[in-house]
């Protein structure tokens, strides 16, 4: 009895081998230690121009805030965009959920902020966003240590990769990874702010708020 070729899933299997060949190779090639945390400098082009406290009962803001939010096409699927006037406060993507999901994942976060559908960006302008050509204001929202995780983030260069690990130590808990890890999951500024580079110590991709496929797209745009 002959055995029945399933084309399908045999693809679906090399590409699993092709991504976990990829990821060792990244992970032992380019990864980002503690010493580069060190002395590694911020992109000059994200400027975080606003930090805003939550208050410890929870997602209250500490400021009033007026957020304006769209839609946009990017290399990773569509992406949801939000803006206040201190600087860029939000962006996720939507692929694998719809974006009224996404907006409300976003809402959630700030439920005492005011909300708005707004044209933000042109089409060019968003793309010297993701491309960081131009100079942008952030303005990042969140508990006293997801700042503190966000802020580490921003030291890591495309191309580079760390871990939960590493990253504790370097901000000083090294006990804190599982903490540490859900403020990474808590990024409200995906790709701009670059949690997709913290792998698991073994080189696995990890966990992913906007799904383990655009996390992979980012690592792979960035390798290239």
């Amino acid at each position: 009895m002959h055995q029945v070729y399933n084309i399908e899933q045999n693809f679906s299997y090399q590409a699993s081998i092709e991504d976990k060949i990829f990821l060792k190779e990244l992970s032992e090639q380019q990864s980002f230690s503690e010493t580069d945390f060190l002395i590694s400098h911020k992109k000059r082009n994200l400027l975080v121009n606003e930090f805003i406290e939550l208050k410890s009962d929870c997602k209250k803001l500490t400021t009033r805030l007026d957020i304006s939010y769209e839609y946009k096409n990017s290399p990773f699927g569509k992406a949801l965009i939000m803006n206040s006037k201190y600087g860029v406060c939000g962006l996720a993507f939507c692929d694998h959920i719809n974006e009224e999901i996404a907006l409300a994942d976003m809402m959630s976060r700030w439920p005492s902020a005011t909300y708005s559908a707004e044209n933000i960006f042109s089409d060019l302008e968003f793309k010297s966003v993701l491309d960081q050509t131009t100079k942008i204001n952030l303005c990042l929202i969140g508990s006293p240590l997801q700042l503190q995780v966000w802020s580490a983030l921003l030291k890591i260069p495309a191309g580079k990769v760390t871990n939960y690990k590493t990253l504790a130590k370097h901000i000083g808990k090294p006990k804190a990874v599982r903490a540490i890890a859900t403020a990474i999951g808590r990024n409200p500024l995906c790709w701009l702010i670059p949690c997709h580079r913290v792998l698991r110590t073994n080189g696995e991709l990890g966990g992913y708020h906007w799904g383990l496929k655009v996390k992979k797209a980012m690592l792979r745009f960035e390798s290239i």
